[in-house]
């Protein structure tokens, strides 16, 4: 899952290949009497990524690192590509709404100054006057939005869930109110933390990794609808009609 990940030869594997003992085997396999019995960590990963893959719609938030860059997102996004929510990142932060229509952009002043840092400061102080804490319209078909709408693509998402390989299996807990199994593999510079629900459809519900540029993504939410009603009034500027 974006790692760089070593395969873990089990003791258990060991001593069925050696064929010391078929009895030890058979009692090895009961002993595996926790969640998710018979299948590898491995398996439980990738499994819990398919689960993800298969909802219509969830709500994705946390932590990630960037360019050397924290940012903070709290998204609800769907299958059919709306989605409603924040980023925020020491550059300023923004509200982000998408429908099949429109792209809607709320930004604070400190988003639009990093974003027009190079134009002269009269130019700057103009265009952040009149932008900042509005709406700002412009359509999904438009060059400038693909950027954006690219954050409201579940598909798109998720394909940052490589296959897991050598994830070994943990202890229970609890996450978001729902019990979790603690799937955990060492990485080249870390280690990638998985929580994974146990009862019913076994959804990924975290995901942590350490290292250079760690992460500390929720997910949960599933399948509720996404409220991605399109602002109205005169907060809302059209970016068509902009001079």
């Amino acid at each position: 899952m974006r790692t760089v990940l070593r395969p873990l030869a089990t003791t258990a594997a060991l001593v069925c290949v050696a064929g010391l003992a078929l009895t030890g085997c058979s009692l090895l396999k009961q002993a595996d009497s926790g969640p998710f019995p018979g299948q590898t960590g491995s398996q439980v990963a990738n499994n819990s990524v398919t689960a993800l893959k298969g909802t219509n719609s969830l709500t994705v938030s946390g932590n990630v690192w960037d360019a050397g860059k924290k940012m903070q997102l709290n998204m609800a996004v769907s299958k059919g590509g709306d989605c409603k929510g924040t980023i925020s990142a020491q550059d300023g932060s923004f509200e982000l709404i998408r429908n099949a229509q429109s792209v809607f952009i709320k930004a604070d002043e400190p988003f639009y100054r990093a974003q027009m840092k190079d134009l002269p400061k009269e130019q700057a102080d103009a265009a952040v006057k009149q932008l900042a804490g509005h709406w700002l319209k412009s359509k999904v078909s438009d060059e400038d939005s693909k950027d954006l709408a690219a954050l409201c693509d579940l598909n798109q998402l998720l394909k940052e869930f490589d296959k897991s390989e050598g994830a070994e299996k943990g202890k229970v807990t609890t996450e978001g109110g729902q019990e979790a199994l603690t799937l955990t593999t060492k990485t080249t510079d870390g280690t990638e933390t998985l929580l994974v629900a146990t009862k019913g459809e076994p959804y990924l519900l975290k995901a942590t990794n350490t290292g250079k540029e760690p992460s500390d993504v929720s997910f949960s939410k599933f399948n509720e609808p996404v409220q991605a009603d399109a602002p109205t009034g005169k907060d809302v500027i059209d970016a068509d009609k902009l001079g």
